[in-house]
């Protein structure tokens, strides 16, 4: 069996940097788009996890979420007590690297997950927020040194996912695809390929077929789930034929799966009946690599469900070089 740091196809490990991803801002809040309290990203276990993830041979891509975790020179006031400077970041790049591992960054600019905007997620589809958008593409492409692929988020931008937010903001339309298109246009000038979680096309008929209509092949999408493959509801059908529409319709996919426990029934072994199923799915010249979830903050508490996530990334790795491969 192959050591993952020789494999082609990615096997990818989803770190948050930032932790402003999630919720809402509202004047309750102190009428201040700004956080105020400390990120919660811990150092001293993200260098154990690293290191475990290297040592298991099962990973070969880190993605960071970033979100508020680094000091924007364009946009100072939207970081947080505990926020990365450039050159600290700089540092732990390096340190991937020198370990062997591909870095990629993700800012996720679904209206679901942008709290980390500060006032500029308040600015959806204004000049304002388009400036922002480039800027912090620009920043974030040069710091992470000029990646081949940036993740630009885009999961659950729908009412269903933002019920409980004070203020819920949710494109539809030529409104959608304009922005998403922006923001492709973007990363492309830089050099670099999109790339996106694809559930916009769970939602109903009409959002799936305009998502195979629009949406440009050459994007990645990752497609993603975190049940037990045996569960047949409305998210696992959704989740199941969003891999088969991807692939019937020519689409790359990294397909997603993790220890997760916040959207369905917790699993331990999606990722390996992940890698199982989709493998079959999914034909060999569109299958780019597979990508694990635990949609975890990094912290001392959230440790176990990290190496958890290992225990089960290194399971799948080795059913897909084993029995699948066979």
């Amino acid at each position: 069996m192959k050591h993952a740091m020789e494999q082609n196809m990615m096997w990818a490990y989803v770190v948050n940097l930032g932790d402003c991803m999630w919720g809402d801002y509202w004047p309750g809040d102190g009428g201040r788009c700004i956080k105020t309290e400390p990120m919660l990203f811990h150092e001293p276990t993200w260098i154990e996890i690293s290191e475990r993830l290297q040592k298991e041979g099962c990973c070969n891509t880190i993605i960071f979420d970033v979100g508020e975790g680094v000091e924007y020179d364009s946009y100072p006031e939207i970081k947080a007590p505990g926020t990365w400077s450039k050159k600290k970041f700089s540092d732990e790049l390096s340190r991937l690297k020198s370990m062997g591992f591909k870095v990629y960054p993700q800012l996720n600019f679904s209206t679901c997950h942008d709290k980390w905007m500060g006032i500029y997620s308040r600015m959806i589809s204004t000049p304002m927020y388009y400036e922002f958008c480039r800027n912090v593409i620009a920043e974030i492409y040069e710091l992470f040194e000029e990646p081949d692929l940036f993740h630009l988020g885009m999961d659950e931008e729908a009412v269903d996912n933002q019920y409980k937010n004070a203020m819920c903001i949710v494109r539809h339309s030529d409104l959608y695809w304009h922005d998403q298109n922006y923001l492709f246009s973007l990363v492309e000038e830089k050099g670099a390929r999109p790339w996106i979680w694809s559930d916009y096309a769970w939602h109903n008929q009409k959002r799936r077929d305009e998502f195979m209509k629009n949406m440009s092949r050459e994007v990645l999408c990752s497609n993603w789930y975190y049940g037990n493959w045996q569960h047949i509801d409305d998210f696992f059908v959704s989740s199941m034929y969003g891999f088969i529409d991807l692939e019937e319709n020519g689409f790359d996919q990294a397909p997603v799966g993790g220890n997760c426990i916040k959207c369905v029934e917790y699993c331990r072994d999606n990722m390996k009946l992940t890698v199982e199923k989709c493998s079959k799915i999914i034909s060999p010249e569109h299958l780019k690599g597979y990508i694990m979830a635990s949609c975890e903050m990094t912290t001392v508490e959230k440790k176990p469900r990290m190496h958890e996530a290992i225990d089960v990334m290194k399971e799948a790795y080795e059913l897909y070089y084993g029995k699948i491969a066979k």
